[in-house]
Parts: C-alpha cells; sequence; structure tokens
C-alpha cells in the first residue's frame, strides 16, 4: 500500500544493518504487515512484533506470516492503536512505518514518536512518507478530500531535515519515480472498479480527476528512509 518500486522496498530491508542476533522488529500501523514479514524473511534472526488496530487486516497478516514463515518465526500480531499497545521505549532494533504515520497523528509528530521507540543510540527507523514536489494547488488539496499543504514537508530534503532534528541520522533515501506513482494510483482505481459499489466507483473516479488536474501526477512524492537513532 505504497508507490515504492519492488526492488527498491527489498534492497532497502535487505541492506538494514540489523544483527543476525534476535534482532526485535516492531511495524506500527502494519495493516497485512507485508512490511513486517518481508523483514523477517531477509534477516533470519530477528523476530517481530506488528499492530494495527484493523482485524481484518491482522487476519490476512497471520495467514501470510503461516503460509511464509515456521511457526517459530511467526510475528506477535496486536490489534491496537500504536498508543493503546504498550510499547517499550527504547525496545526495539527497527521500527518500520510505511505510508501509517497517521499512526501517530501524521508528519511531522510521528517521526519522533518511531525515534522514540527505537533502541538508543543505533536503533534504526524505516520510514516510508510523502512529500511535496511542489506547492499543492487548492483543487488539489480538495480532490484528495480536503488535505491541507502543512500535512506533509515541502520536499524530500525537508522529509530529511525533520528526520535529524528528531534526532535520527539519515542513511539511505529511496523515491519513488513519477512512474511507480502512476502504477499505485491506477493500481487502487482498478481495484476499487472491480467492486460492484457506487462509493468504490466514485473513489476511483477522484483519483483519476485527481491525476488529471493540472500537475495532479507530479505533486506529491514519496520516499523510504532508512534512519538511525543518534
Amino acid at each position: 500500500m505504497n508507490p515504492m518500486a519492488e526492488a527498491d522496498v527489498d534492497s532497502a530491508i535487505a541492506a538494514l544493518p540489523l544483527s543476525p542476533r534476535a534482532a526485535t522488529v516492531l511495524e506500527t500501523g502494519c495493516g497485512g504487515a507485508e512490511l513486517l514479514l518481508r523483514v523477517l524473511e531477509a534477516h533470519p534472526g530477528a523476530r517481530g512484533v506488528g499492530v494495527d488496530p484493523d482485524p481484518d487486516a491482522l487476519e490476512r497478516a497471520r495467514a501470510a506470516a503461516a503460509a511464509r514463515l515456521a511457526p517459530e518465526r511467526r510475528p506477535e500480531l496486536l490489534q491496537a492503536r500504536a498508543q493503546d499497545a504498550d510499547l517499550a521505549a527504547g525496545g526495539y532494533d527497527l521500527v518500520v512505518n510505511v505510508a501509517s504515520s497517521h499512526a501517530h497523528g501524521g508528519f511531522p509528530a510521528a517521526i519522533g514518536e518511531l525515534a522514540a521507540l527505537a533502541r538508543p543510540v543505533g536503533g534504526l527507523v524505516l520510514l516510508g512518507e510523502g512529500y511535496w514536489t511542489r506547492p499543492p494547488a487548492d483543487a488539489y488539496l480538495e480532490a484528495l478530500g480536503g488535505a491541507t499543504a502543512d500535512e506533509l514537508p515541502a520536499g524530500v530534503d525537508a522529509l530529511g531535515a525533520a528526520a535529524r532534528a528528531a534526532g535520527l541520522d539519515v542513511l539511505d533515501v529511496r523515491e519513488a519515480s513519477t512512474a511507480d506513482w502512476a502504477a499505485y494510483e491506477e493500481g487502487l482505481a482498478a481495484e476499487a472498479e472491480r467492486h460492484d459499489d457506487e462509493e468504490a466507483r466514485a473513489y476511483a473516479r477522484r483519483i483519476r480527476e485527481r491525476r488529471a488536474l493540472p500537475g495532479g501526477d507530479m505533486t506529491m512524492g514519496f520516499a523510504l528512509l532508512t534512519l538511525r537513532r543518534r
């Protein structure tokens, strides 16, 4: 559920400097926990925890984990909001949050909360977040459902600066391309159209109408950042 290319996601995960000895991995706003499962597959010594309030998404995560991981390696999955899950401050070698900063109140507050969950001095954060590539027009914000310009940083450099301000060093940055965005949003629209439901069809129309606005296909960017707590 994000516009990053598969190869970029997998290579970023493979490059994570996790200890081979029982690293603890947390994914907040995990949904179906695809990112968490990929981390556990790529780093066999890691154990994981996923947190999300959606029971249906967690059922999908459990089914995927059962199909892909041995029983002793399957993550603990908690049905809760991040703030209600009693997560240990500084308790995780890696904290994953990709396209789910809303689980921590959105940008920029989420970055500080994610940093606080990572182990002091060396704990990692894998963050996927959107940003504006240009000032968003009022029509574009309205087409997003009434978004506001302060909901995202003004450029990928501003996203990195917010991470550094939260005590995180930027180790790696990967950005979704315009083609990645087009494939992602068209995929969302096509999936919605598969449902015999007017609300879903209206959602698909809004995506395509937004992209058809002047600059609508290049107003928003998305980056996957590997960060390390100072």
